[in-house]
């Protein structure tokens, strides 16, 4: 008897099962369940939480846009109208009270003179300074000339929201911004004006209804 064929009888005495353990298929599925079952869950939270960022980043175009067109309805724009504006533009918005401190909404109204010189006739912010988007201080030089000069002021309204991830902890939080450029109604430029100033700065209640003061 040749080495062949003594490894073979000495494998079907010693292992008599070994046949039967290469055909049983018993629990293949619960092995592949456990490598594909952590990877599908990734996914499906993926998934989610993409949705849902995407979701929260249409509901920031959609209230900036909301806010400038509001601002432009009239030629003028006291501290209660100013603060109507934003009250309006966070519910839109649709964030809880507690992350109000991680939006910041800003409106600039600008004119342009005969000679080409730009005057902010307005600016009111709610939160901190602008961080994403653009500059923190608004540049109007860069507008199209069609829609800014002298027979058509512009109001610009600039939002920044801070975006934290609701299932994945990990990653890092980022700033969803957009920026929207309007066309006055019924003037040629949107003053802001309450008892000769200008600028205001803007803070929100726990009931998000907010409070726009004058710059002295």
């Amino acid at each position: 008897m040749n080495l062949r064929s003594k490894l073979k009888s000495g494998a079907a005495r010693y292992f008599p099962t070994l046949g039967r353990l290469r055909k049983d298929r018993d629990g293949i599925a619960a092995i592949e369940f456990a490598f594909i079952a952590p990877i599908m869950i990734g996914l499906y939270f993926g998934m989610s939480e993409l949705a849902m960022a995407i979701m929260k980043d249409r509901s920031v175009s959609h209230a900036t846009s909301v806010s400038g067109d509001l601002a432009t309805q009239q030629a003028t724009l006291n501290s209660l109208d100013l603060s109507d504006v934003m009250t309006a533009t966070l519910a839109v918005l649709d964030v809880p009270a507690a992350k109000v401190g991680l939006v910041t909404l800003e409106l600039n109204s600008y004119e342009m003179l005969a000679d080409g010189t730009v005057n902010q006739v307005g600016y009111a912010r709610l939160g901190p300074t602008i961080s994403a988007g653009g500059p923190a201080t608004y540049d109007p030089s860069g507008l199209n000339s069609q829609m800014f000069n002298a027979q058509s002021g512009v109001v610009v309204a600039r939002i920044n929201y801070q975006y934290s991830p609701v299932t994945f902890k990990f990653v890092n939080d980022f700033t969803m911004a957009e920026t929207f450029v309007m066309k006055p109604r019924k003037s040629i430029s949107v003053l802001f004006d309450e008892g000769g100033t200008s600028s205001f700065t803007c803070s929100a209640a726990l009931d998000l209804k907010v409070t726009c003061t004058p710059i002295v």
